[in-house]
């Protein structure tokens, strides 16, 4: 009875061993979902890397009149140039990051003002902008440029004084360049009220406006007539033009050649001094 005990334990063993042995079955299931995600996979970094059917490959631009349509075109394309974090191209339509493609063009182009961009499936980028208008000249000690209702500087321009023009001199010292922001916009819309007002109520002609410091509380205009006005500029212009028009039509209607100037810059009250 011993040795049978032990025999029949001894083959309950290799019985055990046996199927331990025995290879486990394959999950198909699990192997083809595996499968699907990594041909998923490739598929996506082929497009991405190499597919021609996933890039900008034309370039539009509308909008363009001072600056030229192929020099935004060749920024564009150096910008679109290369991969981001060494595996994804720039030019991907899927991956096109707008609002770093338009900063890029409103850095390195300071005429444009806006730029509006769209890509379709068929590889085509339309890019439109809007172009920056002059809407005073500004002076300082070495040059002139033109800038916008904004205060920026966007080109240079001649030394042009009287007439139709709203020039602006800066007596402060500042040195400025292309793409800075020379002046704020509530001193530009200031000065052009201020003209405005002084051609339509007054029917007096400006050579130029100048200041001497910044911040510009102090605004002066040099008229054709060789005197001087004293604006503030944190006054309304149209009020104080109502008050300069009082003085010529009431004070001094017979003196105005003799002026040298007319202090407007306190409120309610006019001084003016004869030559």
């Amino acid at each position: 009875m011993f040795v049978l005990y032990k025999l029949s334990d001894f083959c309950h063993v290799l019985h055990q061993n046996y199927h331990r042995r025995q290879p486990r079955k394959i999950n198909w299931r699990v192997w083809l979902a595996v499968t699907a995600v990594l041909v998923i996979v490739a598929a996506a970094v082929y497009a991405l890397r190499f597919s021609p059917y996933s890039r900008i490959k034309e370039i539009k631009v509308e909008g363009a009149q001072k600056v030229s349509s192929e020099e935004i075109i060749n920024l564009s394309r150096q910008a679109l140039d290369g991969r981001k974090h060494w595996i994804i191209p720039k030019d991907s339509l899927v991956f096109f990051n707008e609002q770093e493609f338009k900063d890029i063009l409103l850095k390195q182009v300071p005429l444009i003002k806006s730029v509006d961009v769209a890509r379709n499936i068929s590889g085509l980028l339309s890019i439109k902008v809007q172009e920056r208008q002059k809407a005073i000249i500004y002076c300082d000690r070495r040059q002139c440029y033109n800038i916008d209702d904004d205060g920026l500087v966007f080109e240079g321009a001649p030394a042009v004084y009287g007439g139709m023009a709203i020039a602006l001199k800066d007596n402060s010292g500042r040195e400025v360049k292309i793409g800075d922001q020379a002046v704020g916009p509530e001193l530009i819309s200031f000065i052009k009220d201020a003209q405005y007002s002084l051609n339509e109520r007054v029917n007096l002609n400006l050579i130029y406006f100048e200041v001497s410091s910044f911040p510009a509380a102090e605004v002066d205009a040099m008229t054709v007539e060789d005197w001087k006005i004293l604006f503030d500029s944190n006054q309304s212009a149209e009020d104080q033009v109502a008050a300069l028009k009082l003085v010529l039509d009431e004070k001094i209607k017979d003196q105005r050649d003799e002026l040298e100037y007319v202090d407007l810059r306190i409120e309610n009250r006019v001084y003016y001094k004869l030559k």
